[in-house]
């Protein structure tokens, strides 16, 4: 577990990542973030961050939490209290690594658990969040009837995601677009789906990036993961035209 964590860790604290997106985002770029674990710009921050409206007296569910950046930037700046959620353990633990010795780290929880099945309270939270984590997951309406269930009446689940025209290999993620259908299914009410602003170049230009600096990516990250990384900025390029970047907002009735 230790040779894995580190693999994993590794990637999250390479400087050449850090450096390139920050060369493509530029002034779009979320500090707050840690690549390549988020594609979540500034904008897709304030869009969730509007929606949820935290507080010091909110307590919000992260699903898909992967290393807590969005956990801990709800808590540092409202002062929220978060639960965040995700199926890799790695993830977790990066997560509860990261936030230990932070003076919010009481507001924080991270716990490993499936997103369709996440064994928390009923109507429990505040508002829930996801940023790119739907997508790999087969069964969307499960998911978001147990979003329903931990939510409290008349809250709010915003976030992002990828539609997917077909199977992406390079993500290992099934095909899906219709998520509105899938929101309305679960019992949902749908306030606002949109596609964001520019993904695409972004995108692109963070594999260009990638590619052009294996020789600096293979000096400082793990050997397996640095390898995943590659294979993803190799073949993610051919499935853009059948992808789509959105955003969501949707409503738990009263």
């Amino acid at each position: 577990m230790d040779e894995a964590y580190q693999a994993y860790r590794s990637a999250a604290e390479s400087p050449t990542i850090r450096s390139i997106w920050k060369a493509v985002y530029r002034d779009r770029l979320w500090e707050g973030g840690a690549p390549p674990l988020t594609m979540a710009t500034n904008e897709d921050v304030q869009f969730v961050t509007d929606r949820l409206d935290p507080r010091a007296t909110s307590c919000l569910v992260d699903l898909g939490c992967g290393s807590g950046c969005l956990s801990r930037h709800l808590a540092r700046v409202f002062g929220s209290e978060v639960v965040g959620v995700d199926a890799n353990p790695l993830a977790v633990r990066l997560a509860k690594d990261r936030s230990q010795d932070q003076p919010f780290s009481s507001k924080l929880t991270f716990e490993t658990q499936d997103i369709a099945a996440t064994g928390l309270p009923d109507n429990a939270f505040h508002g829930a969040v996801s940023l790119d984590v739907l997508l790999f997951v087969k069964d969307k309406v499960s998911v978001f009837q147990e979003t329903k269930r931990i939510l409290k009446p008349g809250t709010r689940f915003a976030g992002t995601t990828f539609e997917l025209r077909s199977p992406s290999i390079s993500l290992s993620a099934p095909a899906f677009e219709n998520y509105a259908k899938a929101f309305e299914a679960a019992g949902l009410v749908i306030e606002v789906y949109e596609e964001t602003e520019g993904w695409q170049p972004l995108l692109e230009g963070l594999l260009a990036g990638l590619l052009a600096r294996e020789a600096d990516l293979a000096r400082e990250v793990h050997t397996g993961m640095h390898e995943r990384i590659q294979d993803w900025a190799q073949k993610r390029p051919s499935e853009l035209s059948d992808s789509r970047r959105t955003r969501f907002c949707v409503r738990k009735p009263q």
